[in-house]
């Protein structure tokens, strides 16, 4: 029987995000996405953007189609709903991978929300091109990644509904995402692009709170790994989940044994 996989995308993306892996891991999986409120679809429609209704949101999605368990691939942000939720609901949760994933520790990343969040009266516009800019910093001059980021990032944030970023800022200063992490007893896979230094500021002490971690760093990529080098995403995440799915053969296997 195939096992399923969710697929969530980040802040000002779509579901189209995950298009080239779904193609692939359908061949072997059940795979699924959908639009972040406020997001796809619906985009520039005012919604609560709340983590407890993200939350909801992916609880929705399990029961509307009929999911038991999942493994859950999510993108940037929405590392924070898919953790709450793996929490929440240790037994629908076979596996977690967050690309580019990361958390309200001490770090340059941190220092850069804080400031964006206290000038964030200012023209929206204006607002999201200066920190636009700032999350996607140009890192060498063999960096293209930051430039597609942020122009994307712009152009989509445009059309968000003005207090989705903000809020997601807010969420990301104050809610304490580490304790989800450190109660994580399922397999982790976290996985971040060479030029993505501003978001792996926050890792420095990520073995410490998710011991049994994997990590992975994907070379000639930014922060969106998945888009950047497809292909060597879908190589990472594949012998993850084979490894995972022999290993919790093998402890069955044991146990019939015994």
């Amino acid at each position: 029987m195939k096992e399923n996989i969710i697929f969530i995308h980040g802040l000002t993306g779509t579901k189209r995000a995950f298009k080239k892996q779904i193609e692939y891991f359908n061949q072997e999986y059940h795979t699924y996405t959908y639009d972040l409120l406020g997001h796809g679809e619906h985009i520039g429609k005012h919604v609560h953007f709340t983590l407890d209704n993200l939350v909801k949101q992916l609880e929705a999605f399990y029961d509307a189609n009929g999911i038991k368990e999942a493994h859950i691939c999510s993108l940037s942000y929405s590392c924070y709903p898919s953790a709450i939720f793996a929490n929440k609901w240790k037994e629908r949760v076979k596996s977690l991978c967050f690309i580019g994933g990361h958390y309200n520790a001490p770090s340059k990343l941190l220092d850069v929300l804080k400031f964006y969040w206290d000038t964030r009266d200012e023209d929206y516009e204006t607002w999201l091109k200066k920190y636009s800019n700032d999350i996607y910093p140009k890192e060498s001059i063999l960096d293209p990644y930051s430039a597609i980021s942020k122009r994307i990032y712009y152009k989509f944030g445009l059309k968000l509904d003005d207090q989705i970023l903000k809020n997601a800022i807010w969420h990301r200063l104050n809610y304490d995402l580490r304790s989800h992490l450190e109660g994580l007893s399922t397999p982790v896979l976290w996985v971040m692009g060479e030029y993505d230094s501003l978001y792996k500021s926050t890792l420095t002490d990520l073995k410490s709170i998710i011991p049994h971690v994997i990590y992975k760093e994907i070379k000639h990529a930014g922060h969106a790994a998945n888009l950047f080098r497809p292909n060597c995403f879908r190589d990472v995440y594949e012998n993850f989940l084979v490894h995972y799915t022999m290993e919790k053969t093998s402890q069955r296997k044991m146990l019939n044994i015994i």
